[in-house]
């Protein structure tokens, strides 16, 4: 039975043995609740800012709409943004870098003269000239003292002394000048900290946030979290116009390289066109032509289409041609112009792609060394597509060539038709015809020139702000609600686990469910800890001892139901071992027989530590005396208790050197048949059976044994003790009692006692604190 109680979890004892200590909760809660208010007023807030930007597809704006008539303008511009591309470089160090540098962000004032400090942005009424900008740590200088000209210094908490306005002050950082830049008010303390760059930049990296606003679309959101909101708006719309600068920039790199390269083609090619046209003039002039191409009109009419097709092979193979010699002359980072090439798009897109690597490679230049790996990858991406470039334009040369070729056998056989012509308007063709050739390139030149130049002054912005930066006043950390929930829970937290640690480490018998729970045997109930311990209850007490001692001779009575009225009831007392209370229990059991009416002997049987006389006059003779002498009756030993009616005493008597034989004597049941005859109880205060069998010995004479367990003395344990005895039916209807309990703490704990008395009303500190 006592296995099968103990796999069972009683939720509502479990929920008591806390709220027994609820003192202790709400003081705990609120400790932590004034802790977690001090916090929240202490600790700085952060404040989230966010702008939200639009990256535009270049291909689909109103302004590439509007000059869709150059068919070859789309290949200068770049093909639709890609947008991790730009959420990369919109996190890139570089740019954040040039965003902090350009705010003078690595340079912070803080008002340390109260207890919260402030961030003086855009008001510090103090600037600091700092010049050394190869620090590794951050230099944290404080101005203290501060009047109207002088101040004290101390740098990284070294006392630099004292130190005046716009006057040099040295330390082991670097030199540096404060300067006055306005009023100082009531401003006393400042702190200024001076963070390395590079590092700075680091740390805002970390903490700024870059993402599409949704799968689908081109919206990117940008925000970041600080202390101070001014300046967090101030990063995101500077980093903004710097990530378009950048993007303006690099558009506007590509276009005037293009455009420098066809300048130079240009001047190149109108000196040729001079040279031809003069060698047509002079041809005219020598063989005295006027106007050869009317006179030969009906010849050429058959050859137009086929000129035509000449001249553009001629002007193809002279591009390629061009392109390929400035390729294979020029650098390593040189841009390769691009839009020249209307009908290989395969050597077109390898132009676009390593112009947009060589972009790449220059800005990783700034932060990364030769030996980085995305560098060399880099460059090696170049030499592969440059070479690939190469071959092709190379295949498409020997493409024009094989034209060229056949263009050329096709004019051998037009030149024999045109065996009739005079000689002079053959030699005229072949100059006519090199003139038409670069009169051609020249042109188209011109046109490209022009389209380049339009997109160079039309160049648009990446990214278009569709919500500004703006500050707010609605700090995100730290989080009241959160913070003061988590003190609440923390502060029931604490005392739970303290007093279930307590709990677990404590294996001491405290309530009447540690009896209950660990044995079978009968409970009679617990006696609560009494005011006045060392005296008898009286007729007319109502505390809440003496009702437990009343339920406990009511229980008894049930027990003892077997028993006629008339007949007498011998009760057995006894503990585990000494100090458990149950000379108490017995002395204030018996006395309350006794205010019953009933007639009540107290006997001590405890021949080795009596301890009666602490609560009733005892005649120092007694039971031991008795059983010695041959000459005395019991009634010489036998004295009443002062106070009250038929309620008498018989002591232990003097302390014999041989108990157990005393015990063991045949007058002992002489002494229980005379003493039965005399009272209608009789109460045994016996010895602790743990330490020695005297109470054994005696147990026959018992009708009920009690037996006394003290809250906060034994082991639950120790409660095999008793539970053998009674599954062995050594001591005779075995009950408990929990002697010295806590009526204040648990559930159901002196349910009843004291119903009735007056109780005093205790102001709420003294029942917060517990006290009496």
């Amino acid at each position: 039975m006592t296995e099968d109680k103990d796999n069972v979890i009683n939720l509502k004892e479990e929920l008591f043995k806390y709220l027994a200590h609820w003192r202790w909760f709400i003081l705990s809660v609120f400790v932590t609740l004034i802790l977690a208010f001090l916090y929240l007023k202490f600790t700085p807030k952060s404040y989230s800012v966010a702008t939200k930007i639009l990256i535009k597809d270049e291909k689909s704006n109103d302004l590439a709409n509007q000059l869709s008539a150059f068919s070859e303008m789309s290949m200068l511009g770049n093909s639709k943004n890609n947008i991790e591309n730009e959420v990369e470089i919109l996190k890139s160090r570089t740019l954040i870098y040039n965003t902090l540098d350009s705010l003078n962000l690595n340079i912070q004032y803080l008002d340390i003269s109260d207890v919260i400090e402030k961030d003086l942005y855009k008001k510090s009424p103090i600037q600091v000239l700092w010049n050394n900008d190869h620090i590794t740590k951050t230099v944290s200088i404080e101005l203290t003292d501060i009047d109207g000209s002088a101040f004290n210094v101390s740098v990284n908490d070294t006392k630099v002394g004292k130190a005046s306005f716009g006057k040099n002050i040295s330390s082991e950082f670097g030199a540096f000048v404060v300067n006055k830049t306005g009023a100082l008010n009531e401003l006393t303390q400042v702190r200024i900290n001076i963070y390395p760059k590079l590092q700075h930049a680091e740390t805002y990296r970390n903490i700024l946030s870059v993402a599409p606003a949704s799968k689908t679309s081109s919206v990117i959101d940008v925000s970041i979290i600080d202390k101070t909101p001014e300046k967090a708006a101030d990063f995101l719309n500077t980093l903004v116009y710097n990530y378009n600068l950048g993007g303006i920039k690099d558009k506007r790199f590509i276009s005037e390289s293009t455009s420098d390269f066809i300048s130079d083609r240009l001047t190149l090619i109108a000196t040729e066109l001079g040279d031809v046209e003069s060698q047509v003039e002079g041809y005219k002039n020598t063989n005295n032509l006027s106007d050869i191409e009317t006179e030969v009109k009906l010849y050429l009419d058959n050859l137009s289409s086929f000129e035509k097709s000449v001249l553009e092979n001629e002007t193809k193979i002279n591009i390629v041609n061009s392109l390929i010699t400035h390729i294979s002359r020029a650098k390593q980072d040189d841009l390769v112009p691009g839009g020249l090439l209307t009908e290989d798009t395969g050597s077109e897109s390898i132009i676009q792609e390593i112009n947009q690597l060589i972009l790449e490679k220059q800005k990783m230049s700034v932060s990364a060394t030769p030996e980085n790996t995305n560098y060399i990858r880099l460059e090696d991406q170049i030499r592969s597509l440059k070479s690939n470039l190469l071959a092709s334009l190379r295949r498409n040369l020997s493409s024009l060539q094989i034209v060229k070729t056949d263009y050329k056998r096709q004019e051998n056989e037009m030149q024999s038709k045109l065996s009739q012509v005079p000689r002079q308007e053959r030699e005229f063709r072949i100059i006519d015809r090199q003139q038409k050739v670069k009169e051609a390139l020249y042109l188209f030149l011109l046109q490209k020139r022009e389209e380049t130049n339009i997109t160079l002054a039309a160049t648009d912005l990446n990214a278009k702000v569709i919500d500004k930066a703006i500050p707010t006043d609605k700090p995100v950390a730290p989080k009241t609600m959160i913070i003061l929930l988590a003190a609440l829970v923390l502060g029931a937290i604490i005392p739970f686990i303290i007093i279930y640690i307590k709990n677990l480490l404590d294996t001491k018998i405290k309530t009447r469910f540690d009896i209950t729970d660990n044995s079978d045997i009968p409970f009679l109930g617990d006696v609560p800890t009494s005011d006045s311990s060392g005296e008898l209850m009286e007729i007319g007490s109502r505390s809440s001892a003496a009702e437990a001692i009343r339920i406990v001779r009511t229980n008894l009575d049930f027990i003892l139901s077997e028993k006629a009225e008339e007949e007498c009831k011998v009760i057995f007392l006894t503990s585990t071992i000494s100090g458990e209370g149950k000379t108490f229990v017995s002395a204030n059991l018996a006395a309350t027989f006794a205010l019953s009416g009933k007639k009540v002997l107290l006997i001590g049987f405890d021949l080795r530590n009596p301890k009666l006389y602490e609560y009733v006059k005892v005649n120092p003779l007694g039971v031991s005396n008795y059983i010695s002498s041959t000459n005395k009756t019991l009634n010489d030993y036998i004295v009443p208790v002062e106070g009250y009616e038929s309620f008498d005493v018989l002591s232990s008597g003097s302390i014999p050197p041989n108990p157990t034989e005393i015990l063991m004597n045949k007058k002992i049941k002489e002494v229980f048949d005379t003493l039965k005859s005399q009272y209608d109880y009789i109460i045994v205060d016996t010895a602790p059976v743990s330490l020695v069998t005297d109470t054994l010995l005696i147990s026959k004479y018992a009708d009920a044994t009690i037996y006394v367990v003290r809250a906060n003395k034994i082991d639950k344990d120790m409660l095999r003790i008793p539970n053998e005895l009674y599954k062995d039916k050594k001591l005779n209807k075995l009950s408990l009692v929990l002697n010295d309990s806590d009526v204040t703490k648990g559930y159901g704990y002196g349910y009843g006692y004291g119903y009735g008395a007056h109780v005093e009303k205790k102001p709420f500190w003294k029942i917060l604190l517990g006290k009496k």
